[in-house]
């Protein structure tokens, strides 16, 4: 992990709900193209192609991308979230992002990409939310599982139609 650590540390223990909440989801995607082509998609940049909503602030970025990428998501009414690409490995597949909403939650989202014949790939998404405070209480306890594989599905849909026909799918809602 970067030096960014102990931020994310610090700001779990000065924030910690006297009962601390965490739960963790896990689902494998069935993704249209072999992972060298999907990569590129699960960057904070890369993923505006497909991603409904997607609208990354970008506020650092080392040379070629990758590893310590920082950037913002913003909410309306709410706290920016602030987001650390903290491990790229391509040829691994690997991706593991940090994000830190202060008040509410750190989530992390683990993504391993494994090739799955000639042109298709299975991406293990793994999110870890940890509540910080009473917002991110709620945000926990909303991440059931039904609502994870909901949300996986969704991901899984809009980028296999990326990957299958070079097109965004409309928003929905």
């Amino acid at each position: 992990m970067t030096a960014l650590a102990p931020l994310f540390t610090a700001a779990i223990a000065a924030s910690t709900p006297d009962v601390p909440e965490r739960v963790s989801h896990s689902y494998d995607q069935h993704l249209a193209a072999a992972p060298d082509r999907v990569l590129p998609l699960l960057t904070p940049l890369g993923e505006r192609a497909w991603a409904s909503g997607w609208d990354p602030q970008m506020r650092w970025e080392p040379p070629g991308g990758g590893a310590g990428t920082l950037f913002v998501i913003r909410h309306r009414g709410e706290p920016d979230t602030v987001w650390l690409l903290d491990t790229w490995e391509p040829a691994a597949g690997h991706v593991h992002y940090v994000h830190l909403t202060p008040g509410s939650d750190v989530t992390e989202i683990d993504i391993r990409l494994r090739p799955d014949g000639t042109d298709r790939s299975i991406a293990t998404v793994r999110y870890t939310w940890t509540a910080l405070g009473p917002p991110g209480l709620t945000l926990v306890r909303s991440k059931a599982p039904e609502a994870y594989l909901h949300a996986m599905r969704e991901w899984e849909t809009e980028l296999n139609h990326l990957l299958q026909t070079g097109q965004k799918l409309p928003p929905h809602g």
